[in-house]
């Protein structure tokens, strides 16, 4: 890119693990009324912030969520994603006692994790300080497998890191798409599963800050695992903190960069029962409404050799190798797409591939399509962020 100057950077991560004594906690991500009984390892908020010369700094978070519905209005240069973990506090209200009527959320606790959110991505800003830039990718493809479509697999561990002149890390960006759910699914211990213990892990032995997000995991991206033990998620974790030196070893360094950063908010025909009848009992939050349909965003951040697309759910990895290649026809050297970015409007499938369920209870074979918004979401998202993508 032409035109690059110098990049600074900042980071943060503090911890939204929930106080047991006084949050409800219904664990998200496997079946409903599921409480939290302890805490194994702390839940995290993960912050980086960037910039390029005197420009506006773009502030990236990434919570150890299962999800979080859209905030509406002007978020400016900020993204809040989560990394879809299935032991920790449900932030979408599916997964309390929904036929009791009883939702997952505990708006307390959700109110906290905002503001530390808020509070983190402050700290980055304030911390930031001149940086170069490294970027690199490795295969694990010993980690990961598709389980509805085994010929598509996304296995690529995308890193970003951002290092003082005099070497060490300020912070490290990771990106893999898989499902963070190797622990127990029966399991009620609150943990961040092996995201958390990759960032332990790439901190303790690399420094600075680990932020890890997740990719297209949809379709399912799942652990190619049987084991489903915290030493299980533990070994992931440290298998994925050794992809990330070897990939920052290999990798291409850079001490200029231009930062650039767009968004875009789309509407989407909501086409499923399940998320209408949420809304109407208030056991999910209601999505903001243009007509017959409900308004998501899309945004993309370019640093220098990497692009960033940031999508609103659980995109298929097809669509995401697609989105990969749009962004390598623009000279993007480091493509990465960063899934439950903004909102979380489930499983974003491709159209042609969508089979709607007969019985939204009982989906068999298309569970996937019970836990998506409608046929219509993977196009607009593709559109809208191929036009973000695509040189002004």
């Amino acid at each position: 890119m032409s035109g690059a100057t110098t990049l600074s950077a900042g980071a943060d991560a503090r911890s939204i693990t929930p106080d047991l004594s006084r949050d409800t906690v219904f664990l998200a991500g496997f079946e409903p009324d599921r409480p939290a009984q302890r805490v194994n390892d702390d839940l995290m908020v993960r912050t980086f912030a960037v910039r390029s010369g005197d420009g506006e700094p773009v502030v990236v978070s990434v919570c150890d969520l299962v999800g979080l519905t859209r905030i509406h209005g002007d978020k400016g240069r900020r993204v809040v994603a989560c990394t879809h973990t299935h032991h920790g506090p449900d932030g979408l209200g599916f997964w309390g006692r929904p036929f009791e009527g009883v939702s997952g959320i505990d708006s307390d606790y959700l109110a906290r994790v905002r503001a530390t959110v808020e509070a983190s991505q402050e700290a980055a800003l304030a911390s930031m300080e001149p940086a170069t830039l490294v970027t690199g990718s490795v295969a694990v493809p010993e980690l990961v497998c598709n389980l509805r479509n085994p010929q598509i697999l996304d296995d690529e561990v995308s890193v970003i890191r951002f290092r003082r002149p005099d070497g060490s890390p300020i912070v490290t960006f990771v990106d893999f798409a898989c499902h963070p759910e190797v622990f127990d699914p029966e399991g009620t211990d609150v943990t961040a599963d092996f995201p958390g213990h990759m960032c332990r892990r790439v901190e303790s032995d690399q420094g600075g800050v680990a932020v890890f997000a997740v990719g297209a995991i949809g379709g399912m991206q799942s652990p190619r695992t049987e084991v489903r033990t915290h030493d299980e998620a533990a070994r992931f974790g440290d298998v994925l903190a050794e992809a990330v030196a070897t990939a920052v070893d290999g990798g291409v360094g850079t001490a200029t960069a231009t930062v650039t950063f767009s968004r875009a908010e789309i509407g989407v025909t909501l086409q499923n029962p399940l998320y209408e009848l949420g809304m109407e009992i208030g056991l999910v939050p209601s999505a903001e409404r243009r007509g017959d349909e409900v308004v998501t965003e899309v945004s993309y951040l370019r640093i220098g050799p990497a692009g960033l697309a940031f999508v609103p759910g659980e995109i298929f990895p097809e669509l995401g190798l697609g989105l990969k290649d749009a962004m390598r026809a623009t000279g993007v050297t480091l493509p990465v797409v960063v899934g439950l970015a903004d909102d979380e409007i489930g499983y974003i499938i491709p159209e042609q591939d969508f089979v709607a369920p007969e019985d939204y209870l009982d989906p068999g074979s298309s569970y996937e399509e019970s836990f998506s918004a409608g046929p219509d979401v993977a196009p607009r998202v593709v559109a809208a962020l191929e036009t973000l993508i695509a040189p002004s």
